[in-house]
């Protein structure tokens, strides 16, 4: 089940199955941070090379997505990659999944409203 919702820093935290694809080899991974930049990718034990590029692979809001990314960071649970080209598309996709009440709300809707 996913659990996905929007942090401030323009972070969206989802839960999605992905996969690495590295020199031809296919890892398994959980998205599990979105920016339209970027991404964080929780791993079980998987450490590639920092610098090396990538293709990521995941289906979001039922469309498949292959983005071409370089490994900026690493650690034995997770790796962070930079997209070769920001992915608006892919980020819209992925807020329209949010549940409504995880979206965003303007905020003019978070002031206080006089009832009577």
């Amino acid at each position: 089940m996913n659990h996905p919702h929007e942090c401030r820093n323009n972070h969206i935290n989802l839960l999605l199955p992905a996969q690495i694809v590295y020199h031809g080899r296919i890892f398994s991974a959980t998205l599990g941070s979105l920016t339209p930049e970027g991404a964080l990718l929780e791993t079980h034990a998987l450490t590639l090379p920092v610098g090396m590029e990538v293709e990521l692979s995941l289906t979001v809001d039922r469309s498949p997505w292959q983005i071409k990314a370089v490994i900026t960071h690493t650690t034995p649970h997770e790796i962070g990659v930079l997209f070769k080209q920001t992915q608006h598309k892919l980020y819209a996709a992925a807020r329209n999944e949010l549940p409504l009440s995880f979206r965003p709300v303007a905020r003019s809707g978070l002031e206080p409203v006089a009832t009577r």
